[in-house]
C-alpha cells in the first residue's frame, strides 16, 4: 500500500504544454492536478477529431509498486466497453446474411434454457443487447462468482423473472454474453477469433488482447488499484477472459483511436467498407428509454432531451447533440468511452483504479474544449456528487454464535450454493470459485475477507439469522441471503 501524491510522478512524465488540436495550453497540467485529487494512479487517453488522432497519451503511474510511467501503449483492461465488439461482430454477420439482430437466441443456441419459456423462446439477439430480459439479477452475479460463462448459462434455467419480459431495462452481462456465442456459432469461429481477424487485424489494433495469457504476456501492462481510507493497495489484475463479449478486451489508448475513427467512419477504414453505416446508426439507436440518475450520477448532473440504451451503448444528448457513451468497471480498473457521431469527436480513457469516476468529468472536459464550449469545470462539478458527506451509519445488530454453528451448506435459488467449513483454526466459506475467510471479531461478528485483497481493511460482515431455536437458519454475504439445507 502507498499514500503517495502524484506530484512525484509528474516530474517522470513528460509533460507536453503546446495545445493540441482544440484541447487548452494546460490541459497536461489540469489532467495531472485533477488525477491527484480523485486518487488516479495511472490514466490512458485517447481523443480523436474529424478522422485525426488529436491525442494518444499516458498519465501517472502503471503501477504505485515499480513507478513504471503510463504511456499511449500501456495495456487497460476495457470492462464493458467490449460490448460493442459484440454488436459490430453481429453487424458484420449481418452483412453476410448469417444473422439479424432479431434472430431468437434459441435459434443458434438451441440447448440454451430460460425458467420462463416464453422468455426463452423469444429473447432475441436485440434483447440481449439491449438488457431487457428480465431475468433475475442473480444470473448477472453468477458470472462473477463462478468465473465459468457455460456454468452461468445453465444456472439460468432456475432463476425467476425480476420483471416482465421487454417492461424493464436492467443491466445484465450474462444474457449479454449470449450474443458472443451467437457469434461462434455462425462464424464457426470463437469470440476472440473472429474479433482479431474481422476488427483488430484490419484497424492494425495490434496491441490490443482478448484472452488472459495475452495480457499476462504483455510486459507494457497497467496494475490494478484500489483507493480505501485514504490509502491506495495494487490488487491483482482482473483477468476476465471468462466474461467473453460481456468485458473480455483490454486495449491501449493508440488502439482505442483507431476503433474511435472506426465508428465515427461509420465502418469504413483505409477507403474499405468493413460493415454497414446503417448497423452503426443502429447500435446508437434508442431501444429502451431510461432515467439518468438510475444510470450514473453524473448523467444526472446536467438536463437531458433524452437518456436511453441501444444496442451495447448508451444514447443520449449533450449539449444539444447526439451521444453515444459505455463504461467499462471491474474490480482496479475503468474505462469510458464516448462519441459524438455529429461533430465527429470522439473520447476514451482508461484509468487503472476502482471506480475513480473522474473518468466521465474528463470525457465532458474534452468535448466541450473540442466543441468551444467553456465554463463548466467537470471535475469540480462531478466530484461533490461522487463524494458526498456521509452520515453516522446505523449500527447493524449481529447474533452472536460459535464457529461450529455455521458450518454447513446454505443454499440460494439459481445460484452456486455456499458451503462453509470449519479447516484447522479457519473459518473457509465456498461459493463457485470462490474461497473467502470469514475472521471472528472481539465483539463476535464475522468479517469476510478474500485473500486477494487480504491486505485492504475492508469491513464488511456476514449477517446471520437464526430461528426460534437459536439455530442459525439463513446467512447473508455479499448482499446474497442463502438458506441452510
Amino acid at each position: 500500500m502507498r499514500i503517495i501524491s502524484l506530484l512525484f510522478y509528474v516530474l517522470i512524465v513528460p509533460i507536453s504544454f503546446a495545445a493540441a488540436q482544440g484541447l487548452p495550453d494546460n490541459f497536461d497540467e489540469t489532467v495531472i492536478a485533477n488525477m491527484e485529487k480523485w486518487h488516479a494512479p495511472g490514466l490512458g487517453l485517447a481523443v480523436v477529431k474529424d478522422g485525426k488522432t488529436v491525442l494518444t497519451k499516458g498519465y501517472g503511474v502503471k503501477s504505485f509498486e515499480t513507478m513504471d510511467p503510463v504511456d499511449e501503449n500501456t495495456l487497460f483492461q476495457a470492462g464493458s466497453t467490449t460490448k460493442a465488439f459484440a454488436a459490430m461482430s453481429i453487424a458484420m454477420l449481418i452483412d453476410q446474411g448469417k444473422v439479424s439482430w432479431d434472430d431468437p437466441i434459441i435459434k443458434h443456441i438451441p440447448e440454451f434454457r430460460m425458467k420462463d419459456k416464453y422468455v426463452q423462446n423469444n429473447l432475441t439477439i436485440r434483447d440481449a443487447f439491449s438488457h431487457v430480459s428480465g431475468v433475475g439479477q442473480i444470473s448477472n452475479i453468477n458470472m462473477f462468482i463462478g468465473k465459468n460463462i457455460d456454468e452461468t448459462w445453465a444456472l439460468m434455467a432456475e432463476v425467476d423473472q425480476s420483471a416482465s419480459f421487454r417492461r424493464r431495462w436492467e443491466y445484465n452481462n450474462t444474457t449479454f454474453a449470449l450474443t458472443g456465442r451467437v457469434v461462434e456459432r455462425v462464424s464457426g469461429l470463437k469470440f476472440h477469433e473472429f474479433v482479431k481477424e474481422n476488427i483488430l487485424n484490419p484497424l492494425g489494433m495490434s496491441d490490443t488482447h482478448l484472452l488472459d495469457q495475452e495480457v499476462r504476456d504483455d510486459p507494457n501492462r497497467a496494475q490494478a488499484h484500489q483507493h480505501y481510507d485514504g490509502v491506495d493497495y495494487q490488487i491483482p489484475y482482473p483477468y476476465i477472459e471468462y466474461t467473453q463479449s460481456a468485458g473480455m478486451i483490454n486495449s491501449t489508448p493508440v488502439d482505442m483511436a483507431k476503433w474511435m475513427k472506426f465508428l465515427l467512419a461509420g465502418g469504413v477504414w483505409n477507403g474499405a467498407q468493413l460493415v454497414s453505416p446503417e448497423h452503426i446508426e443502429e447500435m446508437m439507436t434508442p431501444q429502451a428509454l431510461l432515467a439518468p440518475a438510475d444510470i450514473y450520477p453524473a448523467a444526472a448532473s446536467y438536463d437531458h432531451n433524452y437518456y436511453s440504451y441501444g444496442l451495447a451503448w448508451f444514447i443520449h444528448d449533450f449539449r444539444g447533440r447526439k451521444m453515444a457513451m459505455h463504461t467499462g468497471s471491474i474490480n482496479g480498473m475503468i474505462a469510458i468511452i464516448g462519441l459524438m457521431p455529429e461533430e465527429n469527436i470522439g473520447v476514451y480513457v482508461f484509468i487503472n483504479s476502482d471506480h475513480i469516476e473522474y473518468r466521465h468529468a474528463l470525457m465532458y472536459q474534452v468535448l466541450d474544449s473540442l466543441m468551444g464550449e467553456s465554463g463548466t469545470d467537470w471535475s469540480e462539478k462531478l466530484y461533490d456528487i461522487y463524494h458526498p458527506e456521509v452520515d453516522g451509519e446505523e449500527t447493524e445488530t449481529y447474533p452472536v454464535v460459535a464457529e461450529d454453528a455455521l458450518v454447513g451448506t446454505y443454499h440460494l435459488k439459481g445460484s452456486y450454493p455456499l458451503t462453509i467449513t470449519l479447516e484447522g483454526d479457519s473459518l473457509i466459506a465456498r461459493r463457485g470459485v470462490d474461497v473467502i475467510k470469514l475472521s471472528r471479531t472481539d465483539d463476535g461478528r464475522y468479517q469476510y475477507i478474500y485473500p486477494e485483497t487480504e491486505n485492504i481493511p475492508w469491513e464488511f460482515y456476514i449477517g446471520i439469522m437464526q430461528n426460534d431455536d437459536g439455530q442459525v437458519e439463513k446467512v447473508t454475504l455479499g448482499g446474497l441471503t442463502y438458506e441452510r439445507q
